[in-house]
Formats: C-alpha cells, structure tokens, sequence
C-alpha cells in the first residue's frame, strides 16, 4: 500500500467519466493519481494535463494479470471503463487482489458481487444511479420523516448515447436494475401498481414529456432506510425515436437484433432525438409530507430538481466524491451503495464547485395537484425502461 499521500487508480482515467473524476481529484489535492486504460498515450496525456502528482498506466480491463499490475500500490481503485457489465467483476477482484478500496461508477455487477472482506466497496456512484438516489436524502435532510411520506422521483435526459453508454444501459434492464411499472408502497415492492406511459409536465423541463414507472433497487434501498409510506420513480424520454427503439427491442420486435445491433439503434435514436438541440440532464423529486397543506386535498411537499449539461461530468464527479470519501476513511468496511452512504450535501457542493453549469433548485410548499398528467397515445411494451 502507498504512504501517507494516498494513491487513486482511475481505471478508464481518459474517457468522459474518468477525465472528468480526474479532474475533480486532482483540483481538490491531497492524492496521488495514476491514469489507467489500453491507450497509454491518452492515458499519459490526461495525467500531464492534471498536473501535479499525476502519472499513467497501461491496464487493459479485459485482462486479469493487467488489471493486478494496474492496481498494485493503489489505496483505491476507481472504476470509470466500460461497457461496465460486459467487464464483469473484474476490476472488484484485482481491487481486493491488491488489497485496495474499490469505487464504481455502475452497480458494481448487482448484489451477488463477492464481499469486500476486509475492504471497502462503494457501488453505484454515478448519476443514475448514484447521486438519482440522494434526492429522497435531500428532501427529508438525511432523517426519517415523521408520519407516512411519500416520494416521487423523475430522471429525464436528452443528448446521443455512445456506444459504450448505450450497451451498459441495455445491459442494465437485463441485470435487475429495477421493476417496471411497480411502486413501493408500505414496505413492499408492490407490481403493477402503475399504468404504462403517460406524458407529464416535469419540474426543469421546458415542455411535457413520457415519462415511464420503472421503480428502481436505488429507489427500494432508500425508502426503506428512510420508511417511506409510498415512493415511485420515472424515466422520461424527451423525443418518441429512443422510446420506440427501447420498445421495439423489450417487444421481441426481430429487428432489435443482438446486443451489438440494439446498442447501434439506441446510439442512433438518441442522435435524431437530439438532433439540434441543446443537452440536458434533470433529476427531479417530490417529497410529499403528511399533514394538512395549504391548497385542497394535498399535503405539503417539497421539491429539489438538479440539472445539468453532461451527463458524464456529472457522473465523474459523483465517482470522485466515492472515492474521496473512502480514501480519506470516512465510509465504513464492507459494500455500499453510494446513495446510502455518501454525504448528500457534499455531493451537490462538488457539483456546483466543479461543473458550474449545474443547477440544484428547491423548493418549499410545492402544489403538486398542479401536475399536467395526461395518458399518452403510445403504450410502451412492461419491461421498458
């Protein structure tokens, strides 16, 4: 292990996510950073740009033996390469191999990953998911709400996938990320609680867009740490191209292909949904309290909608937190899912510190009687995301 400057290995250091987490690293100081991935060139060049103590290494994710070498000496391993879930478990065990912490920015491969042992594992620090799961936290300032609260959560981007993006998301839907059309509702994951697509006015989003319930394990964790009476969470899709390739391939539809096709398709809807038009990226929650509120049947709830610009910046900085956070000693040994155990706080301070185009608005007293929610003409297959 390294000496008292600790050493953080970003695996995939180059890329939108890694660079991204490098930066936010070297900025802050107090590490010592090793670039990583197949291009030790690229890899050489992120580490000058950063300055400081910064050097690069060769590691290929797909290789065991140069996954070993990349992460020896490292005090913690930050996992930013992917496609993430075609990578498996590998960079976890040459983590725990070197006896090094370990971050990732996916789930980690779900939670029949090994145990970290004597280690600690922070998984799922991304933005979805990742900093989606901070939003009930948020709400209720890190405490239990008195009475029965209910929680609606919203994630709603538009901008092209890359290809690597577009198979971890297909990748994700097969691998229980979540259960469509299901809500948790009094302790329980209750399915088929919810209609299908709807068109909805979301909060930071200029116009209404479908939106789908897929009730997430992230959602599930948080509401049962935080005793939620009901929580529900919802995809939105800016733009009918990406909704339509997702449900031609959750249908059986023979042209959604294989994997290498379907990631092909999704690149290529996100494109024409974009096509002209400026990126975003829009966390939205509603925590509704119990309690008499000032409008008509309704209680008073609040608020907090987080938008950015990139999404892999956004990503990269929640990564770097992780990381951050573990090498410092302040998360705990054992496996973690990064929502449950980041600080929710400092977590938005290193967004509007590090990617000043993002905002973090909230809002008190919010009527949610006001929504605009209107069943849409399309049906998406159950099973979408």
């Amino acid at each position: 292990m390294s000496g008292e400057t600790p050493l953080i290995g970003i695996l995939g250091g180059y890329g939108a996510v890694g660079a991204a987490a490098a930066r936010v690293l070297a900025a802050e100081g107090g590490f010592r950073l090793r670039i990583g991935g197949r291009d030790s060139e690229a890899a050489a060049r992120c580490a000058a740009a950063l300055g400081g103590p910064a050097e690069a290494s060769r590691a290929d994710a797909r290789s065991d033996a140069s996954l070993e070498r990349f992460a020896r000496d490292c005090d913690v391993l930050l996992h930013c390469a992917g496609p993430a879930y075609e990578l498996a478990d590998r960079p976890r065990r040459a983590a725990a191999a070197a006896g090094a912490d370990y971050v990732d920015v996916m789930d980690g491969c779900g939670p029949a990953a090994a145990p970290a042992g004597e280690r600690t594992a922070v998984l799922s620090a991304g933005l979805s998911p990742g900093l989606s799961g901070l939003l009930p936290r948020l709400l209720a300032d890190g405490r239990a709400p008195a009475g029965a609260a209910r929680f609606t959560g919203y994630y709603v981007s538009l901008g092209a996938f890359t290809r690597t993006g577009a198979m971890d998301y297909l990748l994700s839907l097969d691998r229980g990320y979540g259960t469509a059309r299901a809500q948790w509702r009094d302790g329980h994951v209750v399915r088929g609680a919810l209609r299908g697509a709807e068109e909805r006015v979301v909060a930071g989003v200029p116009h209404p867009v479908t939106v789908y319930p897929y009730l997430t394990q992230e959602l599930v964790g948080q509401a049962r740490d935080l005793g939620l009476a009901e929580a529900r969470w919802y995809s939105g899709f800016d733009g009918h191209h990406l909704f339509d390739a997702l449900n031609r391939g959750r249908s059986g539809d023979d042209r959604a292909g294989t994997l290498e096709a379907r990631a092909a398709g999704v690149v290529r809807a996100s494109t024409l949904d974009a096509l002209g038009r400026s990126p975003y990226h829009v966390l939205c929650g509603v925590l509704e309290l119990p309690g008499p509120g000032p409008g008509p049947d309704r209680a008073p709830a609040r608020r907090v909608v987080i938008r950015g610009a990139d999404g892999s910046a956004m990503t990269g900085v929640v990564g770097a937190v992780a990381a951050r956070e573990v090498a410092r000693g302040r998360v705990p040994r054992g496996v973690h899912r990064a929502a449950r155990v980041l600080p929710a706080r400092g977590v938005l301070d290193t967004l509007r510190r590090h990617l000043p185009g993002t905002t973090v608005t909230f809002s008190d007293d919010v009527d949610v009687s006001a929504a605009d929610v209107t069943p849409t003409a399309q049906v998406m297959e159950e099973g979408v995301l």
